[in-house]
């Protein structure tokens, strides 16, 4: 059995500059001063304010403008579920009150993120503290709370990254508490309706649900009681999505689980004309030919005709599709190569260089957790190796990395400090 992590004293023996909140409120006037001094709620209005939040704002303007939860592009297509439901009708809700893709709606929407991205800091230093002790929940929590790319999400881009990264977060933190209590059916409850927003957020995300409740049932004493409230945390959870599932299958006369755009996903990273990362070619947002089909088929129709299509070039070039995916692979962990020119420099190395180092130490922290026997050990490990997973065969965008950054970052800090510890031990 793991053993758990030295807790900290009482919170009313810590200085108050050390406590969670105080972390939480620096870290939200920090990301808010950059949006407002930074201008960064000015989002460009380059292809019609598509970079206002892509297929989640143009879903969003069309439920603001009434047209219902459609057009996830830039003509008219009719229903959609390109995503998952939660982030666009935020969204639609601040530019019906603010104006669609206004530099108000803007700055709202950023401080929104923003409230998710410091709530983190606290989620951060729960977690810390219960498996590594209060000094290094500490330090990864002020980590997050100024170090510069953890502030870039939620004040840079509209997307539901920073919202993902602090439901997991939350989600893990819940986590460790039932392991280590026996929880009463109303925390069961709360887990299910926990997952439920989260799979009406990010869908890739309860790839995590089975794993954490096998872990969860490893760590119980008492399986039966165990198993009923499992039970009852999924039928909470079915309870929460059943409504977006009813409204799938009234719309498009069949199942659809939440949402239906990969398929388009995985046609346009595994192509002939691809080199295994997301190419603008037959995207119908790019592509007149690829829209017009869109167009003609409905999205559902056009999504099944892009997953035939996939499984085609699977099965006729199988070893380019592997080597896609290897490349994939590496790219979700040192970066894509997309411009990195700055003032006419090329920094692509240096981002290259910066990513491997962040994972390379996450998966040293990784080690170090389980050659400790910390608690959690096993979650950790299903974060960095099984939720990549899925981007492995489609896009290994950055922003889809940030749901697992906080854990990260705790593993990060983990494997610095023993590191310094062991070469200091040596030197001594």
């Amino acid at each position: 059995m793991e053993n758990q992590g030295e807790q900290s004293t009482s919170s009313v023996d810590q200085p108050w500059y050390h406590s969670p909140s105080f972390i939480f409120l620096v870290a939200f006037l920090l990301r808010l001063a950059v949006i407002t001094v930074g201008h960064t709620y000015r989002i460009t209005p380059r292809g019609d304010h598509f970079q206002f939040g892509w297929e989640m704002g143009r879903i969003a303007r069309s439920l603001a403008q009434g047209q219902g939860f459609s057009s996830p592009t830039d003509l008219p297509t009719g229903p959609s579920a390109w995503a998952p439901p939660i982030y666009p009708y935020i969204l639609s809700s601040v530019f019906k009150l603010f104006g669609i893709y206004s530099n108000t709606s803007g700055w709202i929407v950023l401080a929104f993120n923003s409230i998710f991205g410091a709530l983190t800091c606290i989620t951060i230093y729960k977690i810390g503290e219960r498996i590594y002790g209060a000094s290094l929940a500490r330090a990864a929590s002020w980590t997050w709370a100024v170090f510069p790319y953890a502030i870039y999400w939620p004040v840079r881009v509209v997307w539901e990254a920073s919202l993902s990264a602090y439901l997991l977060s939350l989600t893990l933190l819940l986590t460790l508490r039932i392991a280590d209590s026996r929880p009463k059916m109303r925390i069961w409850i709360w887990y299910g309706v926990l997952w439920g927003i989260i799979a009406l957020t990010n869908t890739a995300l309860i790839s995590m649900l089975p794993l954490f409740l096998l872990w969860l049932l490893y760590r119980s004493h008492q399986r039966k009681q165990s198993l009923a409230g499992m039970f009852l945390t999924g039928v909470v959870m079915l309870a929460v999505i059943t409504p977006w599932l009813i409204r799938n299958y009234s719309v498009f006369g069949k199942f659809v689980f939440i949402r239906d755009n990969l398929p388009l996903e995985m046609h346009v990273a595994n192509a002939e004309n691809s080199n295994g990362l997301w190419t603008r070619h037959e995207h119908p947002g790019n592509d007149v030919d690829a829209m017009r089909r869109f167009q003609e088929l409905g999205e559902l129709r056009f999504m099944e005709e892009k997953q035939q299509q996939f499984r085609q070039f699977v099965s006729d070039h199988p070893q380019m599709f592997l080597s896609f995916t290897l490349k994939r692979a590496a790219y979700f962990w040192i970066g894509t190569p997309f411009n990195a020119d700055v003032g006419g420099h090329n920094f692509l190395p240096a981002r290259h260089i910066s990513f491997f180092l962040a994972s390379a130490l996450a998966f040293t922290g990784l080690w170090w957790t389980w050659r400790d026997k910390k608690c959690g050990t096993f979650l950790f490990a299903c974060l960095l190796i099984i939720y990549p997973l899925p981007y492995y065969l489609v896009n290994p965008f950055p922003r889809y990395k940030h749901p697992i950054e906080p854990e990260m970052i705790l593993l990060i800090v983990f494997a610095i400090i023993n590191t310094c510890n062991l070469s200091f031990r040596r030197g001594a």
